[in-house]
């Protein structure tokens, strides 16, 4: 494609919202749906959902928004059969900067691929049901996390959560 960048194509069922570059929170509009081939005009960030997925249509998926530069979301919520090995094929995906795994069927081995992804600040993993205080250790290694959701995490004790607090990142339990 001319537009390497700012454009992708898929053929799994997305959502695809954008807006303006800086602006922060939850200011997405919807730009459509997919399948299809979809193309951003310069000065939009794109986050992306997808749901009715498993570990090979995620494969697809990060293969997909791998060019795609102005990406930085990625809502894979309640995708319960995404599991550490789909989390895997995120790796690729180095310009997220945010990533809902809620209630997907993850552990720590899942997490130790995030440390791949250098902008990721805000991770949520709220009702991961697999997930472990132990499991949470990979989460000290993404130092440019500004936003942790364990929301409904029952493996994982309050009192455990201090181990993870430090300046700048606010954890939602």
């Amino acid at each position: 494609m001319d537009d390497q960048g700012s454009s992708f194509s898929t053929e799994l069922e997305v959502r695809v919202y954008t807006r303006p570059v800086g602006v922060t929170g939850n200011e997405w509009q919807e730009a459509g749906q997919g399948p299809g081939i979809f193309h951003f005009d310069p000065g939009v960030e794109v986050m992306v959902r997808a749901q009715r997925i498993d570990n090979r249509t995620l494969r697809q998926l990060a293969a997909d928004l791998k060019p795609l530069s102005s990406l930085r979301a990625l809502v894979l919520s309640e995708n319960r059969n995404v599991t550490d090995d789909g989390v895997a094929y995120l790796t690729e995906l180095t310009q997220l900067r945010m990533l809902n795994l809620s209630s997907c069927d993850i552990t720590g081995e899942g997490l130790a691929h995030l440390k791949a992804l250098p902008h990721l600040n805000d991770l949520n993993l709220s009702y991961c049901n697999r997930l472990t205080e132990s499991a949470l250790a990979p989460i000290k290694a993404l130092s440019h996390l500004t936003y942790l959701d364990l929301q409904g995490t029952i493996k994982i004790k309050r009192g455990w959560i201090p181990r993870l607090e430090r300046r700048g990142l606010t954890i939602r339990r």
